[in-house]
């Protein structure tokens, strides 16, 4: 390993556990006075932030030095600096140059997110605007440390494209392109890296413009839960969040001591799952169509519709667990209607009624469509019942009892004891976390149940996503009592 490489994969280190302990640190806030087990940890951990920013600071400026002068033996002079903005820096580079520095950590991050922006700009006519849009939003408010966009940038490139697709129509690698061999060369090794303790084991990261979990097809159309719920983008295997508990008011005397009561933190964490889907395609087919656009699409109709039901419903056991699952096992948040095997108008005014007051004003409803037609009649007589449910003139109005309206296919659709019928909540507090990049492996040769060739080839697609609820007092959900 050479010097530079070396400091390089160091740097990368540094920078990682930068980013541990200053969450570490971070969770100590509004803490007050510590005990000493805490007061020896924030220590430690101060002590050690000092340190790793000390031992980051000549590496950091060695590696921007070396990125300068790389790129003044390429072609000319180079924007490194921050202050200089991302604007500069895309009109004066190609966004895929010299990927080898960027797959290492040698592109400051202002240029990384600058070059993906410019990537987003330059991706295929196929790929439509709101994608675009979609994928230049992860980039600009949720890529902090400019790991998405390092993702987007080895993997969006034409030369990366073209082999992608050569790969996959069973076209050997030897054969490629020098400038292709490359591109699918760092990609690999960006994939190894980022498979913490794993290899890519022969597959292939899919083009970011047509990746599902960067790219969302029908976003709030197939699965309204993407759309109402916060998700979050990672490179990791696990999502760590901070939570915590509100801070007690109380009002004092002159001189009377306050109590001093402390906020509770809590650590939650959210593991991703892998998925997979085996997708086939006669040889005719794959010779006549683009592979990428066409295996993009496919599997992005694919993940969203499977992740509607996981999302809503998920068992969290080897998969995400979903809101209605994960609320439905907290008693509290859980209100029965008010007769055995039945619904009834009131009960949706007593749902309503038992979510606290902090969550009501970005709360939201979920149902099936059954359960809203169902809904839709109490608003059909003389009397109170029929002012709660606004827009009558709409298939399914847009608001219940003055909150937005969202259909969930896989809840359940029939008033029997024990289903779980409508619930209403905060869904900021249902996490989806994906974790980028969808893997796309090769099976030229598909064989039929006599293990005789059928004249097709096939793919299979597998990526990693988590969800679960941080805070189930965020939702109440509608039970049917028995």
């Amino acid at each position: 390993m050479s010097s530079s490489t070396g400091q390089t994969s160091r740097l990368a280190e540094i920078d990682e556990r930068l980013e541990q302990v200053r969450a570490d640190l971070v969770a100590f806030a509004d803490q007050g006075d510590l005990d000493e087990e805490q007061a020896e940890r924030f220590d430690a951990l101060e002590a050690e932030l000092a340190e790793l920013e000390a031992e980051r600071e000549p590496l950091a400026r060695r590696a921007a030095t070396l990125d300068r002068v790389r790129a003044a033996i390429q072609g000319g002079p180079r924007a490194v600096e921050a202050d200089r903005g991302p604007d500069l820096i895309s009109q004066r580079r190609d966004p895929f140059a010299d990927l080898a520095q960027v797959r290492t950590g040698m592109v400051p991050v202002s240029d990384l997110r600058a070059r993906a922006l410019t990537a987003i700009e330059q991706a295929p006519d196929y790929v439509p605007d709101d994608q675009r849009e979609q994928a230049t939003r992860l980039v600009e408010r949720g890529d902090r440390h400019g790991r998405i966009a390092r993702h987007m940038l080895l993997t969006g490139s034409p030369a990366y494209e073209r082999a992608f697709e050569a790969v996959l129509t069973g076209e050997e690698v030897w054969a490629l392109a020098p400038e292709e061999q490359d591109a699918l060369r760092q990609a690999r090794e960006h994939h190894r890296s980022v498979n913490i303790g794993t290899d890519a084991q022969g597959g292939y990261l899919v083009p970011f413009y047509v990746d599902p979990t960067i790219i969302v097809l029908g976003d709030g159309v197939v699965n309204p839960l993407r759309q109402i719920s916060r998700v979050v983008s990672i490179t990791t295997n696990t999502w760590h969040g901070i939570t915590r508990t509100g801070i007690e008011v109380e009002w004092l005397a002159e001189a009377e001591e306050a109590t001093g009561t402390q906020p509770t933190y809590g650590r939650p964490e959210i593991p991703t799952h892998k998925a997979g889907a085996w997708i086939t395609a006669t040889f005719e087919a794959a010779q006549d169509t683009t592979i990428t656009s066409q295996i993009g699409g496919l599997l992005a109709e694919a993940k969203a519709e499977e992740e509607a039901e996981v999302f809503a419903v998920g068992t969290g056991t080897g998969q995400p667990t979903g809101v209605v699952t994960a609320v439905a096992a907290v008693a509290s948040s859980v209100v029965d209607t008010a007769g055995a095997g039945t619904y009834e108008v009131g009960d949706v005014y007593a749902l309503r009624g038992a979510l606290p007051p902090r969550y009501r004003s970005n709360s939201v409803w979920l149902g099936n469509d059954q359960i809203f037609l169902a809904t839709r009649q109490f608003a059909g007589g003389a009397g109170p019942s029929h002012a709660f449910w606004a827009d009558l003139g709409v298939a399914t109005p847009s608001q219940l009892l003055g909150r937005p309206v969202y259909e969930s296919s896989v809840m359940a659709d029939e008033v029997t004891a024990g289903a779980n019928i409508l619930m209403l909540g905060d869904f900021s507090r249902y996490v989806i976390v994906d974790r980028i990049g969808m893997t796309v492996q090769h099976e030229p040769l598909v064989k039929g149940t006599n293990q005789r060739p059928t004249g097709e080839m096939g793919w299979f697609a597998h990526w990693r996503v988590g969800a679960d609820v941080v805070d189930a007092n965020a939702f109440r959900l509608l039970q049917v009592a028995a």
